[in-house]
């Protein structure tokens, strides 16, 4: 691999660590709510996402050592694009209702994914065993989390709703689930 190879391949690895590190800090802030407690399930899912995103910037760190270091030395104006995207989703976690942060935390895996997409891209096309093996190990982390997200959120509305008042549609949650999966399995295959 040449050396602009190198710092590309730097670089995205890089965004993924301020991914990540985003990711996890902002998934901790949300455990110390005390809201989340009301949310069966929620809980668990946050410290799944967290151990998930821990995990994975442990192997980025782990990739760079076995590269001589390289992560770390590509354009810190990346990374901080990157991190700043997600320190604007997750912006003032406690001014928002508990399905604002949930519905966060499902954009900044969605961002993940892609970013693992591309970084996966990027190591086939430099043809990078170490960095293909933990860029699809990635991939394969991150949909459940945000399925599992997608499954308990119409649940967390509805309480939030419930709050405020009886609700007058009260099998609204499963008529929204509903229509949310069709929607899904309408995709037309690719």
């Amino acid at each position: 691999m040449n050396e602009a190879h190198r710092k590309h391949l730097a670089a995205y690895m890089n965004d993924m660590l301020a991914v990540e590190r985003d990711l996890s800090q902002a998934v901790r802030g949300q455990l110390e709510d005390e809201r989340i407690a009301f949310h069966d399930g929620l809980r668990d899912i946050l410290l799944d996402i967290v151990a998930g995103s821990e995990g994975r910037s442990d192997i980025l760190r782990k990739i760079s050592q076995n590269e001589g270091g390289a992560l770390g030395a590509a354009v810190k104006g990346t990374v901080m694009a990157v991190a700043g995207t997600l320190a604007g989703i997750y912006g003032r976690l406690r001014e928002h209702p508990v399905s604002r942060m949930v519905r966060d935390d499902i954009i900044a895996l969605d961002v993940a994914v892609t970013g693992y997409g591309m970084l996966l891209t990027m190591a086939r096309c430099l043809d990078q065993k170490e960095s293909i093996a933990f860029a699809q190990l990635a991939l394969l982390g991150c949909p459940p989390l945000v399925t599992r997200l997608d499954h308990v959120l119409p649940l967390i509305i509805a309480a939030e709703l419930a709050e405020d008042a009886p609700l007058p549609v009260p099998d609204g949650v499963e008529l929204a689930e509903d229509a949310i999966r069709q929607v899904w399995q309408q995709l037309p295959p690719q």
